[in-house]
């Protein structure tokens, strides 16, 4: 969370947003956000259906696993990988999009 935190102004270069997903409760998350100096959303999901979607929440284990997921602006997945972000592939990645969208027009 404090590299996405970090690495927030190369995201918006590229018009993207980063939000984060807990099962802990509201509350938590807020103390938490507060505590990491977070900006970004975190939602709460407690029931764990983002979780099983995404794969990060792995059977008999409350927690979901770290996963990072990019979601492009038409609701695709074009990225997805467990354990701590690598934030080359995801700025990389992010890059390619914008100039995909560029091209576009």
């Amino acid at each position: 969370m404090e590299g996405h935190q970090r690495n927030l102004y190369l995201y918006d270069r590229f018009n993207a947003r980063v939000a984060g997903v807990s099962r802990n409760e509201p509350t938590t998350l807020a103390y938490w956000a507060e505590d990491l100096n977070l900006t970004f959303p975190l939602f709460s999901n407690t029931v764990g259906h983002a979780g099983i979607w995404f794969g990060a929440l792995k059977e008999g284990y409350p927690m979901f696993s770290r996963t990072t997921v990019v979601i492009d602006k038409w609701g695709i997945i074009r990225y997805m990988k467990s354990g701590s972000p690598d934030f080359h592939e995801i700025l990389t990645l992010l890059k390619q999009l914008h100039e995909e969208e560029e091209e576009k027009g």
